[in-house]
């Protein structure tokens, strides 16, 4: 009798174990993100604090109507910062048209500095700009 309930046991184990490995799992979905993008980000807190950033100025040119982007910064410590950062620019309907790659720029301690950067085309109608300390 012991024999019988052991091989049976053994039998509905296999069987749950068959049934587990044919579970089909469910995805793991994306979180949604709880902040709008801006137009100006940081990669760390650290660097968001030792800069100072201006609203960015835009305009465009009489000639080809292109996107011309100019972000006032500067260093808000008493030492020179070394940045990289890089801008994406966008259609009217926030499709990326292109990206910059990550450019270099020192900026001194507590002087008023911008960076200019301006679109490769007629389309682009927003920007980005990311920034983080130099690597």
């Amino acid at each position: 009798m012991m024999k019988k309930t052991t091989t049976f046991m053994v039998a509905a184990l296999l069987s749950l174990t068959a049934a587990a490995c044919n579970e089909v799992k469910p995805p793991i979905q994306g979180r949604a993100d709880p902040f709008d993008a801006q137009q100006v980000h940081f990669a760390t807190e650290s660097l968001r604090k030792d800069t100072a950033v201006g609203t960015p100025l835009l305009s465009r040119d009489d000639a080809g109507n292109i996107l011309y982007v100019t972000v006032p910064i500067r260093s808000a410590i008493n030492k020179s910062l070394y940045v990289d950062y890089r801008v994406t620019f966008f259609d009217q309907n926030g499709q990326q048209l292109n990206q910059t790659t990550w450019l270099s720029k020192t900026l001194e301690a507590n002087t008023p500095d911008r960076i200019q950067v301006n679109a490769l085309g007629p389309r682009a109608a927003d920007f980005q700009i990311d920034f983080r300390y130099s690597r």
